[in-house]
This record gives structure tokens, C-alpha cells and sequence, in this order.
């Protein structure tokens, strides 16, 4: 994406308070000095059979670009690209499933637009609000903060099973669209009343991915500690043999910002570079208010751990210590 938007002038306008110049999460747009919009776009291949959970799962990744921000979502519209020939039960389905996600984050789905797709796509463009004084970008990491992952990484695996594997692993299943259905609400609530720093959601760029631009947003350097990632079960066995696209397509775009520390196997780093689907948050927050946002995280059943820190060192590199 920096080298397609190489040459495109950045957007000057006072009111825009975060755009793409630091590869943030969403757009956020002054209306007065008390409130702001958040505007996000994301879109979904399928990683299930069932629509109406593809539509949950969709939705819920849309959304997470607001909650990484800090913000509340207010509107959805649908985007849809379906194939013309295909029963429209299963659009309705996944519509259905969007719906309800969209209704449980307190927000509205007001339309939507659909194309003619030779493959299904869908995803949503929300808009949300914030209190301008309140934003929570990628920018704002602090030497001394420490990271903390608020849901296991594994579904660039698991969608690569999906497609590969017959019989599926039912526990593998389970447990990864559990957590791609479950949304970053409650985590983006808890890093507001913890005085995050700085956050980002993990989706399709990996955990790496997201991290380095977190660190080049800071102009910091981030250390990971590999042992201490959360994953889903069975998913470092899986990916000795199932390997996500995303692995090949984030190493190539960051490789250059990452330094591996120790003997890391094979497995974990296709798991740290991999695509994720509805991922969860990366948050930046102080040790003490760190072990706060992980108490209150885990009494809601959001698994958060520590799995990082943010050092001194060259501008938007990162550390992997095995």
C-alpha cells in the first residue's frame, strides 16, 4: 500500500485529525471541539462455510477499527460483492449475521452497496464517534510502555484448514471462530479507563505487521517475546504444515524492519507473520496500568497478556526474543 500511495499528496485540512500518514486504523474527522467521526472500511473473503457466521465474523473485524481508536460505532453500510447465480438465501444469511453484530455494538446498519463478484466478499464501512481529546492512535507509544494482546493469533492458520484440511479439527474450529466472533468492545472500554498510550487491532498485515507500523507511527522500537504470544490450540502444530498466503506477503513488505533474537521455530514465525481474521487488540500501556487492564480483561473473559515492550532504538524496527 506505501508503494501505491507513493506520489498521492496527503490530505491537508485542519479537521482531519488522524489520516493515512501513519497507517492507522481509521480516519478521524473534527466535526466541533467535543466530538470527532472515526471512518473505517474493511472487507472479508469467507473462512466458514455457515453465512450467517461469515457475516458475524465480517462484522466484527469492520468494527474493530473503530474500538481500536478509542471510538464508539454509530452506522454501517454493507458491502457485498456476491456472484449473480448463487442462491441469495446465503446473502441474506450473512446480512443476517452482520446485522445482529452491528445491533450488539449499539450501532445501526443504514444500507449498503452490492457488486457482482465472481467470488463472495463482505465487509462494512462504519462510522463512529469520539471525543477529540480522547483518540487512541498508533503514534503515541512510549519508551517504557509494554504491549499487551488481548486475543490468540492462529486464523490465518485456521483458514488455510478450512480449505486443506478434510476432516476439519472441531476444537481448532471451536475455538477460533469463538474468537473471531468476539468482539474488542470490552477491550477498547477497559484501554480507555487504563490510559492506553497507543493500540492497534491485528488483522491483515499479522501481528509483525501491525507492530512495525505501530513502532514507525512512535518512532520507536518494539520488542516481542515470541513464548509469551497468545495462540490458538492447535494452531502452532497446524502450521507446520498449513501455511497462510499473508506469511509470504507481510515478511516481504516488513521483513526488513524485523530482528529475530534465539532460535524461533518455523511455526511461530509463520503464526506472528500471518494474516489474522477479526484479530484482537495491541495495546500500549504503562507496567501498572498494564497489570490493571489484564485483571480487568481477564475477569470479563477477554484472554489479554503481556507480550512485549517499547524500547529505544531505530524508528520502526522490532526485536524477536525467543
Amino acid at each position: 500500500m506505501a508503494q501505491a500511495l507513493t506520489g498521492i499528496l496527503q490530505p491537508e485540512d485542519p479537521r482531519l485529525l488522524v489520516g493515512i500518514n501513519t497507517a492507522d486504523d481509521a480516519g478521524v474527522f473534527l466535526l466541533r471541539d467535543d466530538l470527532a467521526l472515526v471512518q473505517t472500511v474493511d472487507l472479508l473473503t469467507p473462512m466458514v462455510e455457515d453465512p450467517y457466521t461469515f457475516g458475524r465474523i465480517a462484522a466484527t473485524n469492520s468494527l474493530s477499527d473503530v474500538y481500536a481508536m478509542g471510538g464508539q460505532p454509530l452506522t454501517a453500510l454493507n458491502i457485498v460483492g456476491f456472484p449473480a447465480p448463487m442462491d441469495k438465501a446465503i446473502l441474506r444469511e450473512i446480512l443476517r449475521g452482520a446485522q445482529d453484530a452491528v445491533k450488539e455494538a449499539g450501532a445501526v446498519v443504514v444500507g449498503g452497496h452490492t457488486f457482482n463478484e465472481k467470488e463472495v466478499k463482505f465487509g462494512l464501512a462504519v462510522t463512529g464517534i469520539i471525543n477529540p481529546k480522547k483518540i487512541i492512535t498508533n503514534a503515541g507509544a512510549r519508551v517504557g510502555d509494554v504491549l499487551v494482546l488481548t486475543k490468540p493469533l492462529g486464523t490465518g492458520v485456521f483458514a488455510q484448514m478450512m480449505m486443506q484440511e478434510d476432516p476439519i479439527d472441531e476444537e481448532f474450529y471451536q475455538a477460533a471462530v469463538n474468537s473471531m466472533m468476539q468482539s474488542n468492545r470490552i477491550a477498547s472500554e477497559i484501554m480507555i479507563e487504563c490510559q492506553a498510550s497507543a493500540c492497534t487491532d491485528i488483522t491483515g498485515y499479522g501481528l509483525l505487521g501491525h507492530a512495525q507500523e505501530l513502532a514507525e507511527a512512535s518512532a520507536k522500537r518494539v520488542k516481542i517475546f515470541a513464548q509469551e504470544v497468545l495462540i490458538l490450540p492447535k494452531a502452532q502444530e497446524l502450521s507446520k504444515r498449513l501455511i497462510d498466503p499473508g506469511v509470504l506477503m507481510n515478511e516481504n513488505s516488513f521483513g526488513t524492519q524485523v530482528e529475530w533474537q534465539g532460535d524461533v521455530p518455523e511455526e511461530i514465525k509463520n503464526i506472528l507473520w500471518e494474516s489474522e481474521s477479526s484479530g484482537g487488540l495491541l495495546v500500549c500501556l504503562s507496567p501498572a496500568n498494564a497489570q490493571r487492564f489484564i485483571s480487568l480483561a481477564q475477569e470479563r473473559q477477554i484472554p489479554a497478556k503481556l507480550i512485549g515492550e517499547v524500547i529505544e532504538g531505530t524508528r520502526g524496527t522490532i526485536e524477536v526474543v525467543w
